[in-house]
């Protein structure tokens, strides 16, 4: 691939095979219409299995070019991908942090990868911040800050990106019912405190 490239779109087609051939050629217009850079079809298995294994490695490459990285997992709706990559291109302007993006395209699911160095002051936080932001684009488009790997501690805040808080007090309602004791995942998904009764309540444990 040039070395100048900026993005990379992998797609696959899939069915019965008597269809396939129409849907390919379909796809090579669309992209040729677009102006797609390059476009290029597999010619066998083992190429197909390598370049959904290039795919596969992508967190590994960013792990090569960075001392570390954070990983965050947002969902858009797919219309918005080429508006939320801007914002996520300024997000990464503004804290002086690269930020590679690894994504499903098919299903609007996001992997900004923001890079940082830990070992200098004040990086981790940046990364923090940035990712932060880029949970923050996916929401201000009508996405969500998680799209398969839910929410712990490190993304509990970003719930008030996505619920009011009437809404976020309605779900820990529900909770305290199953979890009265509060001993089920401690701490994680709902931002706190969350409201006085939850307070109240882990001061009484």
């Amino acid at each position: 691939h040039p070395k100048d490239i900026e993005a990379l779109l992998l797609i696959e087609v899939d069915g019965i095979s008597a269809g396939i051939s129409e849907q390919i050629e379909e796809i090579l217009r669309i992209c040729r219409n677009r102006n797609v850079r390059e476009v290029k079809v597999a010619q066998t298995e083992e190429e197909r299995a390598r370049w959904w294994a290039n795919r596969k490695t992508g967190f590994g490459a960013m792990g090569a070019i960075s001392p570390d990285y954070l990983v965050q997992d947002g969902v858009i709706p797919r219309s918005k991908l080429p508006e939320v990559l801007k914002n996520i291109q300024q997000i990464s302007k503004k804290y002086g942090l690269r930020i590679a993006n690894i994504f499903h395209a098919g299903d609007g699911n996001l992997h900004p990868l923001v890079l940082f160095d830990a070992s200098k002051p004040g990086e981790t936080e940046k990364a923090l911040a940035a990712g932060s932001e880029c949970l923050q684009a996916c929401a201000a488009v009508g996405g969500s800050i998680t799209g398969e790997h839910g929410v712990g501690i490190e993304k509990k805040e970003g719930m008030r990106f996505i619920f009011s808080d009437e809404e976020i007090a309605a779900q820990t309602d529900i909770r305290d019912v199953f979890n009265p004791k509060n001993l089920l995942n401690a701490g994680k998904l709902f931002p706190t405190p969350g409201r006085c009764v939850e307070v109240k309540q882990n001061q009484s444990l």
